[in-house]
């Protein structure tokens, strides 16, 4: 049996996007996405400003505290030699071996000001590294040998 396929009897394709139409479609779309991104793959969608600056949300760790003013820096990000002598000092254990403490009068007035002079205690860790602590668990730290702090915390 041999069938004709005649012009009467062929059906043309039915209405809706061809595949070509839906990719230049896809293409459009992704293309606007990139260019109010910045044009930059990695940057944010989110207005230009930079995600430092914003507030906080409710729960979350303020970057900045508010009574210093001083960046806050996670106890983790420290280095281990100044972790164990957060425990030290807080445990008040014996310092290890080539830690020196001495008052910190903050002459330059870089952290909160208290009253006296020997409000704060200086540990000097070595290599630049500082920790600041206060007696009511206040704890700074500087790696620039006291250039400037960031408040450990909270």
């Amino acid at each position: 049996m041999v069938y004709r396929i005649s012009p009467e009897n062929v059906r043309p394709p039915r209405g809706g996007p061809s595949g070509a139409l839906a990719m230049v479609l896809v293409l459009a779309v992704a293309i606007g996405i990139w260019l109010l991104a910045g044009r930059d793959p990695g940057s944010s969608t989110f207005g230009g400003q930079d995600p430092d600056q914003r507030a906080a949300p409710s729960g979350e760790v303020a970057p900045v505290d508010p009574v210093s003013g001083l960046p806050y820096v996670s106890p983790v990000d420290l280095p281990l030699r100044v972790i164990d002598l957060l425990a030290d000092v807080d445990t008040g254990a014996d310092l290890p071996a080539g830690v020196v403490r001495r008052p910190f009068p903050d002459a330059a007035g870089v952290l909160p000001a208290q009253p006296g002079s020997r409000y704060y205690t200086e540990y000097d860790v070595g290599d630049g590294a500082l920790l600041v602590a206060g007696p009511r668990g206040e704890r700074y730290y500087s790696d620039d040998a006291g250039a400037t702090y960031a408040r450990i915390g909270p």
